[in-house]
C-alpha cells in the first residue's frame, strides 16, 4: 500500500509540534517514549516528512497539554474547502470556548506581567459594549 503523500497542512501541523515541544524544553525522544513512538518518527512529523494519524495527534496534543485545535490554529489549507455546515451548534461552540480556556490556562503562567496585562485588556475590548 502507497504511503499517502504529505500535505501543506501536515507540514505546517508538524512546525507547530516542534514549536510546542521546543518552547516546553521537551526532547523528540522523551516525546516519542511518553506517546510509544520513536525520536526518529517524531523528526518525521515535525519535519512534514510524515501525516501524523488522528490517533497520535490526540496522543500528542494530551502529553504536551494542549487541545487538539491548538496544531491547527493559523493553518490554512491548500485549497478552499466548502463548508457543508453554516452555523455550528451550541454544542460545538461551548467545547471551543472550553478548549480556548484550557489553552489560556496552559501558557498563562508563561507569559510575562506586561503579556498578562495587555491580553487581559485585549479580552476587556471585546467585552464593552459598542457605542451606537
Amino acid at each position: 500500500m502507497a504511503k499517502p503523500a504529505v500535505t501543506d497542512l501536515d507540514r505546517q501541523i508538524g512546525k507547530r509540534l516542534k514549536e510546542i515541544r521546543e518552547q516546553a524544553d521537551v526532547s523528540a525522544g522523551t516525546l516519542a517514549n511518553a506517546i510509544g513512538s520513536s525520536q526518529q518518527q517524531i523528526s518525521r512529523y515535525e519535519n512534514g516528512e510524515n501525516k501524523l494519524s488522528a490517533s497520535q495527534l490526540y496522543l500528542l496534543a494530551k502529553c504536551m497539554n494542549v487541545p487538539v485545535s491548538w496544531f491547527f490554529l493559523n493553518c490554512n489549507p491548500e485549497q478552499p474547502i466548502e463548508q457543508l455546515i453554516k452555523e455550528p451548534s451550541p454544542h460545538y461552540l461551548r467545547h471551543i470556548i472550553e478548549e480556548e480556556i484550557q489553552t489560556l490556562q496552559t501558557f498563562w503562567p508563561n507569559l510575562t506581567q506586561k503579556q498578562r496585562t495587555t491580553l487581559l485588556r485585549v479580552l476587556d475590548s471585546y467585552m464593552e459594549k459598542p457605542t451606537a
